[in-house]
């Protein structure tokens, strides 16, 4: 896209979704004291909603009550510019939809969706009700890559309305009113900006050359990676060039199909006073959808937010940030050389969608399509896809036995993890 007054409009991750619903929300909710006692950092005020969350691939899934009916398993989405409702829970709860719409989002393809109307969701007991809002089958198009079904999104009309804190290291979703939160802690606020739906924060890193490079980002807690240079920020600058080591690879799949990137080491990132050092980023070549995007620098993803309890303040313009105790941990790659996916978000099979060219999977000799039948002797159906990704990214030099199912046959490699980048 290019850097207009349309390119602006398009400026998130889920892209010309017209049930963006920008007036008043309705809330229907009691106060509840929070079991607890009140939180560190604000030890005058009750939270108004509490809920425990699954973490999964850095992303928080928030249980969700659509119109009185689940819990559904809904993604926590700065990155998402609505509230969704995916299409087969949209018919399971009776929702009616109208108004088909295209809608783009990271990769570069599109999905179809249309308007739901008349929805209600709730929240640990704080129920809101929406006219409107966008359905579209984002399970059909991530639950593989998520290795479990994905019913909706909470996106910015959830954010917009709350002060809303996570807690990775508790795993705890916790909610107040804006009128009178208060923060009182030692954490460093940053100022928001607030586009189209998406919050922006101005920050710095410092490049492999050593130079100190500026740049807007978007924050998104749907991201699983750290950080991602949209495709015209990274080839103005030369950023893959200036690397010392890199390499191709899948590194997610969205509502625009699988991100291709050149991954790489980077320095330092500042985030106020706080300094993320020697992680992994992630350079994207997109043509098209988000990641094309020229009106900002790039994505700032889970894998450093999930280092910090995050209190998001949208009605105050502010993000704050904790260090929480996973905050010294290196940041690393998979060391396997495989991106893995699930089909059908099921969990219990595992299936090559990618290997890395000369990293140990490929010398091992797995392929794309293989099937992942057992690792260590225990059968694949007994670990979640998170799990499997977890054992690929370390320590370095442990070995595991695959047995691969390929044209029908089995067979076992040895696999010896080995540091990529």
């Amino acid at each position: 896209m290019n850097a207009s007054a349309d390119a602006m409009n398009a400026l998130f991750i889920l892209i010309a979704l017209p049930a963006l619903v920008l007036g008043q929300l309705a809330f229907a909710a009691a106060q509840r004291q929070d079991a607890q006692g009140p939180p560190a950092h604000s030890p005058v005020q009750a939270v108004q909603a509490e809920t425990s969350f699954e973490l999964n691939g850095n992303k928080v899934y928030v249980p969700v009550r659509v119109n009185g009916s689940g819990p559904y398993w809904f993604l926590l989405d700065s990155g998402s510019i609505s509230n969704v409702v995916d299409t087969e829970t949209a018919k399971n709860v009776g929702i009616a939809v109208d108004k088909p719409f295209e809608s783009r989002g990271a990769g570069e393809k599109s999905m179809a969706g249309a308007v739901g109307s008349a929805v209600s969701l709730e929240v640990a007991g704080l129920e809101f009700a929406q006219p409107q809002v966008d359905v579209l089958p984002i399970s059909v198009a991530i639950s593989a890559a998520e290795g479990r079904p994905v019913n909706g999104l909470l996106g910015y009309q959830f954010f917009d309305h709350f002060v809303v804190q996570i807690d990775y290291v508790r795993r705890q979703l916790q909610i107040f009113q804006p009128a009178s939160f208060r923060y009182n802690g030692a954490g460093e606020s940053i100022p928001l900006e607030i586009v189209r739906g998406n919050i922006l924060i101005a920050t710095s890193l410092t490049m492999p050359d050593g130079k100190r490079r500026p740049g807007k980002f978007l924050v998104d807690t749907g991201w699983r990676s750290a950080l991602t240079f949209n495709a015209p920020f990274a080839a103005s600058r030369h950023l893959a060039a200036i690397a010392s080591k890199t390499v191709d690879a899948v590194t997610g799949m969205g509502i625009g199909g699988p991100t291709v990137d050149t991954i790489a080491r980077i320095p330092s990132l500042s985030l106020g006073r706080y300094t993320i050092d020697n992680f992994v980023g992630n350079f994207s070549h997109a043509k098209s959808g988000v990641l094309s995007q020229t009106d900002f620098a790039g994505i700032i993803g889970a894998e450093i937010l999930r280092r910090f309890t995050v209190i998001f303040d949208y009605p105050h313009r502010r993000m704050i940030l904790e260090p929480n105790s996973t905050f010294p941990a290196p940041y690393e790659f998979d060391m396997s050389g495989l991106f893995i996916t699930s089909p059908g978000g099921s969990g219990k099979e595992f299936t090559i969608y990618g290997v890395i060219e000369n990293s140990s999977a490929m010398q091992a000799g797995i392929r794309a399509d293989d099937v992942i039948e057992a690792i260590d002797g225990r059968p694949a159906s007994s670990f979640s896809l998170e799990q499997v990704r977890q054992l690929f990214k370390g320590p370095e030099g442990q070995e595991h036995a695959l047995t691969i199912r390929r044209n029908g046959k089995d067979f076992t490699v040895k696999l010896q993890l080995r540091k990529i980048i």
